[in-house]
């Protein structure tokens, strides 16, 4: 027997293992029911975009959500009037430094109508293009860290992680927009549930209302899925994927 034939046979991270590639139903669903073995199977099979179709539904559900808002009087009222409350405070000092009159800062004021056109082209144009800009923010930001620890991926399976635990954020999305219209005021599926924006503060209740439990589910679903298609442990990517979800959450809270 030659040498070469007792050499164990080594798989470089390149190389596909044996496994069946999945259908983007069997990764959608297997990103809710069994997010390791779907990214490990991803990671191990031809490379294949299977973040589109999540996206596009997320961006469905989204309008969904944003159309239960528009048809709730009473909680676009409630939303407009903490909206020109910041932005009468805003006015008030751009007229005493002089960057703007007071019949401007009115005029602007009045205009922040709920059932104005320009609140529902914000509103729904949010609905389609925001969750596209939070995949590639978040896609760039991970790939450099992703390059930072020597991971071995391709950058599709990054959109891959990402567009698929995007399920995650708009199911979450969707139930907060119910319970949202039953309670008449703009809140989570988390702590924010059981808290008055009054009694608890704006800054505060804006904190708790980002740290839902959809939200802590879909980071979650993230740190695995990089680990997994970056084939590195998940000690590494957790950190990352916690603190930029951190940062952003302390820094949209102090924002508003």
């Amino acid at each position: 027997m030659s040498e070469e034939s007792i050499q164990p046979e080594i798989q470089t991270p390149g190389e596909f293992q044996d496994n069946e590639q999945l259908s983007t139903s069997e990764a959608m669903s297997g990103v809710i029911t069994a997010p390791a073995e779907t990214f490990e199977t991803i990671a191990n099979t031809p490379r294949k975009n299977y973040w589109l179709i999540p996206m596009l539904i997320a961006v469905a559900i989204g309008l969904v959500s944003t159309f239960l808002f528009m048809q709730d009087a009473e909680l676009t009222a409630a939303t407009m009037e903490k909206q020109k409350a910041k932005m009468r405070e805003k006015f008030s000092e751009n007229v005493k430094e002089g960057k703007m009159t007071q019949e401007q800062a009115d005029k602007a004021l009045e205009s922040m109508n709920p059932r104005g056109m320009m609140f529902k082209v914000f509103g729904f144009g949010g609905a389609v293009i925001g969750p596209f800009i939070i995949l590639l923010l978040l896609s760039v930001i991970y790939l450099i860290a992703l390059k930072v620890m020597k991971a071995q991926f391709e950058f599709t399976n990054v959109l891959n992680v990402i567009g698929l635990a995007f399920l995650i954020v708009a199911i979450g999305n969707l139930i907060s927009m119910a319970v949202s219209v039953m309670k008449g005021n703009i809140t989570s599926f988390g702590p924010a549930l059981f808290m008055n924006p009054e009694t608890s503060g704006e800054k505060m209740y804006t904190l708790f209302s980002k740290t839902d439990l959809f939200s802590v589910w879909f980071y979650t679903v993230i740190a695995i899925g990089l680990s997994k298609i970056g084939r590195i442990s998940i000690a590494k990517t957790a950190p990352v994927v916690f603190i930029v979800w951190i940062v952003y959450v302390i820094a949209s809270s102090l924002a508003f």
